[in-house]
């Protein structure tokens, strides 16, 4: 199975066999062994604590750790619309880093998170596995860049790769001219965000 690193050995004798990968990607999310978040934040305030929280309780029974400090933090930070997902999963990664888990991502090519967490040890082997489907990544190994993808009304793609937090201002399309970003940092057309 490719995902049995998320998984404590009961939970694996409930999972079952799905039938395909798709089907146990959607198990995998239904039984809340995998997170999903808008790439724009949380859903619900506190998901990806209590989420992290009970995995943590699953794979290391009696576990616990402050998931409100990372609140707390995130208050007091001015971030930008999809800034709060990293800033959380930065701040959450360093305090399991203490209790040997690692918070991993699995890729479905869109602007979700896909978030899991796995003991330490299974890193290497869950790197292993990868294959076009299931493609996790460790939290943090990532560049720390956005790149940012407007599609204009005229048909041309724009793209530009900055530092995550680094403002994309006054700037406009490369084929018609159009103002794509104001002086102040808004889009006046729709803006994909794939964090590198």
């Amino acid at each position: 199975m490719k995902c049995e690193h998320l998984l404590n050995p009961d939970e694996l004798a409930v999972l079952g066999k799905p039938g395909n990968d798709r089907e146990l990607l959607d198990c995998l999310i239904r039984e809340k062994y995998l997170l999903v978040v808008d790439w724009k934040g949380e859903d619900e305030p506190g998901a990806i604590g209590n989420f992290l929280q009970n995995r943590a309780a699953a794979l290391i029974p009696g576990t616990k750790f402050n998931t409100s400090e990372a609140y707390s933090e995130l208050a007091k930070e001015e971030l930008a619309v999809g800034d709060a997902v990293p800033f959380l999963l930065a701040h959450f990664q360093k305090r399991l880093k203490r209790i040997k888990l690692t918070i991993i991502l699995q890729d479905q090519q869109n602007d979700s998170y896909y978030i899991g967490l796995v003991k330490e040890e299974s890193v290497k082997d869950l790197k292993k596995q990868n294959d076009e489907f299931w493609n996790f990544t460790v939290f943090g190994s990532l560049t720390g860049e956005v790149l940012y993808t407007v599609n204009c009304d005229c048909g041309s793609m724009n793209v530009w790769q900055l530092k995550r937090g680094e403002p994309l201002t006054d700037d406009t399309c490369q084929d018609c001219g159009k103002v794509l970003f104001d002086k102040e940092g808004n889009a006046s057309l729709p803006v994909i965000k794939e964090y590198l």
